[in-house]
Protein backbone atom coordinates (compact mmCIF):
# COMPACT_ATOMS: atom_id res chain seq x y z
CA UNK A 1 0.00 0.00 0.00
CA UNK A 2 1.48 3.48 -0.89
CA UNK A 3 0.74 5.21 2.09
CA UNK A 4 2.66 2.44 3.85
CA UNK A 5 5.53 3.56 2.13
CA UNK A 6 4.93 6.86 2.79
CA UNK A 7 5.17 5.86 6.57
CA UNK A 8 8.33 3.65 5.69
CA UNK A 9 9.91 6.23 4.20
CA UNK A 10 9.14 8.76 6.86
CA UNK A 11 10.37 6.87 9.61
CA UNK A 12 13.89 5.80 7.96
CA UNK A 13 14.25 9.13 7.03
CA UNK A 14 13.80 10.18 10.89
CA UNK A 15 16.13 7.48 12.32
CA UNK A 16 18.12 6.90 9.66
CA UNK A 17 21.11 9.59 9.32
CA UNK A 18 23.25 8.00 6.31
CA UNK A 19 20.35 8.00 4.50
CA UNK A 20 19.67 12.25 5.01
CA UNK A 21 23.26 12.79 4.82
CA UNK A 22 23.31 10.65 1.54
CA UNK A 23 20.17 12.92 0.35
CA UNK A 24 21.52 16.15 1.78
CA UNK A 25 24.40 15.81 -1.14
CA UNK A 26 22.06 14.59 -4.26
CA UNK A 27 22.72 16.89 -7.20
CA UNK A 28 19.22 15.57 -9.29
CA UNK A 29 16.01 14.55 -9.00
CA UNK A 30 17.50 11.36 -11.06
CA UNK A 31 19.99 10.67 -7.52
CA UNK A 32 17.33 10.26 -4.66
CA UNK A 33 15.44 7.92 -7.19
CA UNK A 34 18.94 6.47 -7.17
CA UNK A 35 19.95 6.46 -3.87
CA UNK A 36 16.33 5.14 -2.65
CA UNK A 37 16.30 2.15 -5.49
CA UNK A 38 12.71 1.94 -5.82
CA UNK A 39 12.35 0.81 -2.48
CA UNK A 40 9.53 3.08 -2.06
CA UNK A 41 6.20 4.01 -3.94
CA UNK A 42 4.11 6.94 -3.26
CA UNK A 43 2.69 10.11 -4.31
CA UNK A 44 3.47 13.62 -2.81
CA UNK A 45 0.21 13.42 -1.96
CA UNK A 46 0.40 10.30 0.23
CA UNK A 47 3.74 11.31 1.48
CA UNK A 48 1.88 15.23 2.50
CA UNK A 49 -0.79 13.05 4.79
CA UNK A 50 1.98 10.71 6.23
CA UNK A 51 4.40 14.02 7.46
CA UNK A 52 0.85 15.49 8.24
CA UNK A 53 0.46 12.80 10.45
CA UNK A 54 3.41 13.16 11.99
CA UNK A 55 3.20 16.62 12.83
CA UNK A 56 -0.34 16.71 13.91
CA UNK A 57 -1.95 18.99 11.24
CA UNK A 58 -2.95 18.80 7.44
CA UNK A 59 0.01 20.42 5.33
CA UNK A 60 -0.78 23.56 4.02
CA UNK A 61 0.11 24.19 0.42
CA UNK A 62 3.72 24.60 0.36
CA UNK A 63 4.32 23.12 3.83
CA UNK A 64 6.39 20.29 2.86
CA UNK A 65 8.42 22.34 0.70
CA UNK A 66 9.31 24.32 4.08
CA UNK A 67 9.79 21.60 6.25
CA UNK A 68 12.49 19.86 3.82
CA UNK A 69 14.11 23.60 3.51
CA UNK A 70 14.30 23.01 7.47
CA UNK A 71 15.26 19.21 7.39
CA UNK A 72 18.00 19.81 5.26
CA UNK A 73 19.33 23.50 7.03
CA UNK A 74 22.58 22.00 8.00
CA UNK A 75 23.56 21.20 4.52
CA UNK A 76 22.46 24.36 3.85
CA UNK A 77 24.65 26.07 6.27
CA UNK A 78 27.86 23.68 5.17
CA UNK A 79 27.80 25.18 1.77
CA UNK A 80 25.34 22.84 -0.37
CA UNK A 81 22.65 25.42 -0.83
CA UNK A 82 20.99 23.05 -3.34
CA UNK A 83 20.39 20.47 -0.72
CA UNK A 84 16.74 21.68 -0.28
CA UNK A 85 16.01 22.39 -3.64
CA UNK A 86 17.34 18.99 -5.29
CA UNK A 87 14.77 17.24 -2.81
CA UNK A 88 11.73 19.55 -3.40
CA UNK A 89 12.36 19.09 -7.41
CA UNK A 90 12.31 15.10 -6.69
CA UNK A 91 9.10 15.74 -4.94
CA UNK A 92 7.46 17.04 -8.39
CA UNK A 93 8.25 13.93 -10.34
CA UNK A 94 6.72 11.64 -7.86
CA UNK A 95 3.34 13.11 -8.69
Amino acid sequence: MAIESARAFCVRLMSDEDLRNDLGNVKTPAEVNALLGGEYDFTKAELDKMIGEFVGHKLAEGELENLIGGFFEEEVEAGNADAAKVIIEWLKTIG
